[in-house]
């Protein structure tokens, strides 16, 4: 990773201790924003791998997330699959042929990119039908939870398996996870921005971890208020394993 990835890194890993610790503000005013927060995460778990790899060593941590989230997909998706295999025995769809097809057997070997691509047609495929498939008990809520599941999986499977983590690899994978990093961060600039006069507090906390990226001008708010937990953040005793990890060298 170059001095300016890892730079980022660091100031994102800061952004993600100061939405933990204030997670109860800002999810109460948008609860859609848990999915990005979740997403953070995982970016930030990848590009901790990749940084690991390139100093000679990888993390169980790293492997135990990618393959939680690696399951959770699979089982969201066996679910949409069983829907769209009812379907299509009722009412043939070639434009869902291919996904009801899938069996747990085709998926099982299936990982990173190759896994993505199934998980994306499925879900794809249960989105252009939601009303059908709520007759045979496929709720929105089933599809949206691939959907959400693919969100987290996404970063996490961006990282080449062990042995194909050489030299050039890596490092492409470290550009490709920073610039889509940079678009999660400019979701939550976004978000704070929209509770600035509302929570200054935490405005002035996520402006002061941010400030460490040069070209982040953060927006006027108010004086600081709480920034101890009071204006109702948790506090970094109560967040606990949440928090995020110590920070390594590199971030």
């Amino acid at each position: 990773m170059t001095d300016r990835e890892i730079s980022y890194a660091k100031m994102a890993r800061q952004l993600y201790r100061v939405l933990t610790d204030q997670r109860p503000q800002w999810e109460a005013r948008n609860p859609a924003a848990v999915a990005d927060f979740e997403q953070l995460n995982a970016y930030l778990q990848a590009i901790d791998e990749v940084a690991s790899r390139q100093g000679g060593q990888g993390s169980a941590e790293y492997s135990d997330a990618r393959d939680r989230a690696e399951h959770a997909a699979e089982e969201a998706a066996g679910r949409l699959v069983r829907g769209l295999r009812a379907l299509q025995g009722t009412v043939p769809n070639p434009a869902i042929a291919k996904a009801a097809s899938y069996t747990p057997d085709q998926l099982d070997p299936l990982h990173g990119p190759d896994l993505l691509a199934a998980l994306n047609e499925i879900a794809s495929a249960a989105d252009g039908v939601r009303p059908l498939l709520a007759n045979n008990g496929v709720t929105d809520e089933h599809v949206d939870a691939l959907t959400a599941a693919i969100d987290l999986y996404t970063p996490l499977s961006e990282v080449p398996s062990s042995n194909q983590s050489q030299g050039g690899q890596l490092s492409g994978t470290a550009r490709e996870l920073t610039k889509n990093l940079r678009g999660l961060v400019q979701r939550f600039d976004q978000l704070i921005d929209s509770l600035r006069e509302e929570i200054p507090g935490l405005a002035e906390r996520y402006d002061d971890a941010r400030s460490a990226d040069a070209n982040y001008v953060p927006s006027a708010t108010g004086p600081r208020e709480g920034g101890d937990g009071s204006e109702g953040g948790v506090g970094r005793e109560v967040a606990g394993s949440a928090f995020g990890p110590e920070a390594k060298p590199f971030q």
